[in-house]
Parts: structure tokens; C-alpha cells; sequence
């Protein structure tokens, strides 16, 4: 009796862990599509299309460690 009452109690804090854990992945996906969405407003809000430039910039190939700076 007592290990059966053993084994259900640890059954049941496993499916609560699950259950808190599945609750922060929701939560978390749905904070990063509200603040994906109000970055999105925050764009639009800013300004229109900015203007490309007809000069195209000159690439000079430095190597692979130098070109990370730019």
C-alpha cells in the first residue's frame, strides 16, 4: 500500500514539472510574438522606406577574421 502511494505521488509531481514546464514554453512563445509584434509597430511607426543607395560599396576581401568587423 505505502509503495503504491509512493509511486503515485511521484507520478503526480513528474505530470505537475510537465505541466509548469509546458505552461514557460507557452508563455515564453507567446512573449516573443508580442514584443516580434511590437517591434513590427515600432518600424512602421518610425518612418517610410529609406532610400537605397545607387553606389554599390566596395568589398575588399580582407579574410575571414577582418571581415567580421564590418
Amino acid at each position: 500500500m505505502v509503495l503504491s502511494q509512493n509511486i503515485s505521488i511521484s507520478l503526480s509531481i513528474i505530470a505537475l514539472v510537465a505541466l509548469v514546464g509546458a505552461g514557460v514554453g507557452v508563455g515564453s512563445g507567446v512573449g516573443m510574438m508580442t514584443m516580434a509584434a511590437a517591434e513590427q509597430a515600432k518600424k512602421e511607426q518610425e518612418g517610410g522606406a529609406a532610400a537605397h543607395s545607387v553606389r554599390e560599396p566596395i568589398l575588399l576581401s580582407r579574410g575571414f577574421a577582418a571581415s567580421l568587423l564590418n
